[in-house]
């Protein structure tokens, strides 16, 4: 665990710091970018010859040495990748984050952390990378008395000059590492009560609206894949709403994030390979709770709607079963051919209780839904899902410039309406043909829910990029809080 601080000045930043980590690009190096910034330790220079001598290809390169001055006692620096490809993004987040984890073991009680970003617009990405590194939970022994690394974060030009952090960089870094601690966060300790919890902590102080709809009275507001998958569970399942709604907003938009705070598969029961790390499956509903966050925290101008249906897929003797039928608030009869297939269930419901409530202008969901989505796009890319053409080229952009990487996938509703035929319902809840774009049919079963509200919609299943490396990383929150922020009323026409 570790706190960060943001510093304007650089040279304040590193002042007093006993370790100095500096990420920047091979250029930052060869213009004498960190001997300016730090004068007075003499082996600044001697590392910025290497560095910039360096061939960083696209893996970039690191260097490190100790020091004798006062009180730097260790440098770190790392070299950026030059090599960009079109699908990865030019504020390289992801070597940021690599190269800040690799420091990160080695944290000092003072820390300061040099960032060289090319450009202003940059900054979010980059520093949320850091905190993305700089993981908050830890339970281990060892940690314990110990006491917590200030880590001094500053981002800068390649002439020095310091970037101040606005409060959407504040909102973001916090809100990322916010999100990553919930998913980390083992359920014992994080039911679905405590959950809803921690949300309402998040948004307390703000303008925000909280609404909460749980156990039988889901079935009273015709949620009933909500209360089907999570009834069985020791804590109930629900609805939580976040509503922000400025004076003067002109549009609505929705958010809805799937709140599995662990998932066994129910009675389609998951082998143990396969169920553990499960505690992650609320990645979604942590994404888009952080998101509302930097939204309602930074004075954004529409109104945004956040609902996150939040529940535990359990076993026990009212479980939900293979062959019942449950009714989805959209008025669908859904028959269930596999208990697996669960969050769909709490999207569906979600997507139409905010789409026939409040008529939002645009809505966007967030699951960690499928595993076929780290065989589509990987760990690193979510996988995007729209009705929108426009929208999906808007989240595509966005995501490279947030440094949260999004890849759309087909959206052929004839194509994937037929492998959930049911003889005896409206629709089945899972696949007949799972080699039959898998991630992209169970994003049309989302959709299935609104098709008759012709309402602009993306699904984000973020299964991959929110958990790696046995960590959460608190994907989502950049993209979605910038998607909003640049959203046009033409993306959602197209």
């Amino acid at each position: 665990m570790s706190s960060i601080r943001l510093v304007k000045d650089p040279k304040r930043a590193a002042a007093g710091a006993e370790l100095i980590v500096a990420i920047a690009p091979l250029a930052f190096y060869k213009k004498g970018w960190l001997r300016g910034l730090l004068p007075n330790v003499p082996e600044a220079a001697l590392i910025e010859k290497s560095a910039a001598k360096a061939q960083p290809g696209q893996q970039g390169a690191t260097f490190s040495t100790l020091s004798a001055s006062k009180t730097c006692q260790r440098l770190f620096v790392a070299v950026l990748p030059e090599k960009v490809s079109r699908h990865n993004s030019a504020t390289r987040a992801e070597a940021v984050a690599q190269f800040m984890a690799q420091a990160a073991g080695k944290l000092e009680s003072k820390t300061a952390v040099l960032l060289g970003v090319a450009q202003p617009e940059h900054q979010v990405a980059a520093v949320a990378a850091v905190g993305r590194a700089l993981p908050l939970f830890q339970q281990a022994s060892g940690t314990k008395g110990k006491k917590t690394p200030v880590v001094s974060l500053s981002a800068s030009l390649a002439n020095g000059s310091g970037l101040s952090a606005s409060s959407v960089v504040k909102e973001t870094l916090n809100s990322v590492r916010w999100a990553a601690r919930m998913v980390d966060t083992p359920t014992a300790e994080l039911d679905t009560n405590t959950f809803a919890r921690e949300i309402r902590r998040l948004v307390k102080g703000l303008k925000v609206r909280v609404t909460e709809i749980k156990g039988k009275d889901l079935l009273e507001k015709k949620l009933g894949g909500i209360h089907g998958v999570g009834r069985c569970a020791k804590t109930p399942p629900r609805l939580l709403v976040l509503d922000y709604n400025p004076a003067g907003a002109k549009a609505c938009l929705g958010l809805v994030g799937k709140g599995i705070v662990y998932d066994t598969g129910g009675l389609s029961l998951k082998p143990t390979t396969g169920m553990c790390n499960m505690k992650s499956d609320m990645g979604g509903a942590a994404a888009m709770a952080g998101a509302f966050r930097v939204l309602a925290a930074t004075g954004f101008k529409d109104r945004v709607v956040c609902a996150l249906p939040i529940a535990e897929n359990a076993i026990g003797p009212d479980s939900y079963r293979p062959d019942d039928i449950l009714k989805m608030h959209s008025g669908h009869t859904v028959e269930i051919n596999n208990t697996d297939a669960e969050g769909r269930l709490l999207l569906g419901d979600a997507v139409s209780y905010v789409g026939r409530k409040y008529k939002p202008d645009f809505i966007a969901d967030a699951a960690t839904l499928t595993g076929a989505q780290l065989l589509s796009t990987g760990k690193r890319h979510a996988a995007i899902v729209s009705n929108r053409g426009g929208i999906e080229s808007r989240a595509w952009s966005v995501g490279r410039e947030a440094g949260d990487l999004v890849h759309p996938l087909p959206f052929v509703p004839e194509f994937s309406e037929k492998l959930f035929k049911s003889k005896i319902a409206d629709m089945k809840n899972s696949v007949s043909d799972r080699m039959d774009a898998q991630s992209s049919a169970a994003a049309w079963f989302v959709w299935a829910q609104i098709d008759d509200l012709d309402l602009p919609w993306l699904h984000i299943d973020l299964a991959g990029p929110a958990f790696r490396d046995g960590r959460g990383t608190g994907y989502g929150v950049a993209l979605v809080s910038q998607l909003l922020m640049a959203l046009k009323k033409k993306d959602l026409k197209d």
